[in-house]
């Protein structure tokens, strides 16, 4: 306090003897990071912003732009990491420079503005884009293990961070529950998954990160003893917003959509526009009443920790699928041709699908309805599971022109043998801009319905290949210990965004 005393009696004396008509500053030069304001940056300014992301504390925009070391014109996780590292000499100086300018350059009337000159990439904006793909993750002991491991991953590499059991947590902090949750940062371009574990026996499943990742928690038991994780927005309480429309459906009945609203979101704010992701069984996707499995996906956490670790808002707007099961068989499977024989199912509802009809109200009636209500810009992408990830890819393939990617997750592709899939497929064309498609499947021992889908759900990438499909524009992931339910698929939808969005 007194070396800002001392600052504004200087400034003082050098006003009263300043040219009349000079501009000075009123005050003493304020230090990028130095959020408290007590001119020195410490690990204190971290803290500070990151209780304000929490929503603990509230800082005053003054104290908000001295924390925007990144100068991006907001202050996200990526401005409290590069503090960190700026504090541990990992970096000398950060991206915005060290003081926040105390004015606007003159320019006298008769003088014309200069374009400024354009300057080659620094290495401060490579730390930038470094930083951004660092994120921080965390782990609520909601179990009250003894000690908590964390064994960080390359799914493509097998490259492990550290040998088994992986990095010790400490230093956690205790939540209003009185649980212990520990934090920790991942890059996230140099490791995609995480098994949480207590050093011994006890661990979760191998749970993907991405940069729609944020908090994890025990669910549940999986097969073969290991943990359900479930993800949430670490710090936040909010939800979002949900509205319900009802529309007429072709087939002479009533159709919900749910349409979910990014926390933040202003109708009356034009100048910001959102992506919107359609999905298939709407219902299933921010809560747990209307689930037989009694998951959900989490599509409202995984968004809000996406926007916590500094990406952009995104609208997803679900369809619900038919009151009954022949019904929901019947809408969301495309009509390709003889359906597969399944030994020991009845396959009659799948024949002679209405998956055209479902795919023409997507784009017909519910993306109009979207775009002309809801502030949105041209990214579109659709996704589902099981049944819903059939009809999803099929929506796809039949509108690559007005969707940007594909996610399907478990997908129903064993309908129909490779021939018909070759038969279908010969009659596209993929040499133009094709959307990003992510397959996922699970293959636990402990579920026959996710074992019966997985040959042909990994399969189809090669199908694809084989007939023009640019090989980057798709990935295929699996889990060996997944089953066929919503709380696996709530763990990889942040991945499918974060891939299919290229993030």
């Amino acid at each position: 306090m007194k070396k800002r005393i001392i600052s504004v009696l200087l400034i003082a004396v050098l006003l009263c003897g300043a040219v009349m008509g000079s501009m000075i500053s009123s005050h003493a030069a304020e230090l990028y990071g130095d959020v408290d304001g007590d001119d020195d940056v410490t690990i204190i300014d971290v803290t500070m912003i990151q209780r304000h992301l929490a929503g603990i504390i509230r800082l005053d925009e003054a104290a908000q732009r001295r924390g925007d070391v990144d100068a991006d014109e907001d202050m996200t996780v990526i401005d409290a990491t590069l503090i960190q590292r700026y504090l541990s000499g990992i970096i000398d100086k950060f991206p915005a420079g060290e003081t926040l300018p105390t004015q606007e350059p003159i320019i006298e009337p008769t003088q014309a503005p200069t374009e400024a000159p354009t300057q080659a990439p620094t290495e401060a904006d490579d730390e930038v884009t470094k930083v951004k793909n660092i994120i921080p993750i965390h782990f609520t002991n909601n179990k009250s293990w003894t000690a908590v491991y964390a064994y960080l991953y390359n799914s493509d590499t097998g490259a492990a961070k550290t040998v088994w059991p992986g990095t010790a947590m400490t230093n956690p902090v205790t939540n209003s529950l009185g649980e212990k949750v520990y934090s920790m940062n991942v890059d996230v371009t140099q490791y995609d998954r995480v098994i949480f574990n207590n050093g011994a026996k006890i661990q979760t499943t191998d749970l993907p990160v991405s940069k729609a990742s944020s908090g994890y928690f025990i669910q549940a038991k999986a097969a073969g003893g290991k943990y359900l994780a479930g993800v949430y927005p670490y710090g936040q309480d909010k939800e979002g917003t949900i509205k319900t429309v009802s529309f007429d459906y072709p087939d002479g009945y009533k159709k919900n959509v749910y349409v979910w609203l990014p926390e933040g979101y202003n109708a009356n704010d034009k100048s910001k526009k959102y992506s919107v992701l359609y999905m298939c069984d709407g219902q299933n996707l921010f809560g747990q009443a209307t689930t037989l499995s009694g998951y959900e996906w989490e599509c409202d956490e995984s968004l809000l920790s996406l926007m916590q670790n500094g990406g952009d808002g995104v609208i997803v707007v679900g369809i619900a699928c038919g009151s009954t099961e022949a019904r929901r068989n019947h809408e969301l499977t495309p009509n390709l041709g003889e359906v597969a024989t399944v030994a020991g199912e009845d396959m009659s509802t799948y024949q002679n699908g209405g998956g055209k009809v479902f795919s023409d109200f997507v784009t017909d009636t519910v993306i109009p309805y979207v775009e002309k209500n809801y502030n949105t810009n041209s990214i579109r992408g659709i996704a589902g599971s099981s049944s819903g990830g059939i009809e999803a890819f099929y929506i796809g393939m039949e509108n690559m022109d007005k969707f940007r990617y594909i996610g399907a997750l478990s997908p129903a592709f064993i309908l129909y043998n490779q021939p018909v899939w070759d038969n279908y497929l010969s009659g596209k064309d993929f040499s133009g801009d094709v959307p990003r498609i992510y397959f996922y499947c699970g293959n636990s021992t402990k579920d026959m319905l996710e074992q019966a889908l997985y040959p042909n759900a990994t399969a189809m990438e090669g199908w694809m290949k084989a007939h023009g499909y640019p090989a980057d524009r798709m990935i295929t992931k699996t889990d060996a210990d997944a089953v066929h339910n919503e709380g696996f698929w709530a763990l990889y939808f942040p991945e499918m965004l974060s891939w299919c969005m290229d993030l």
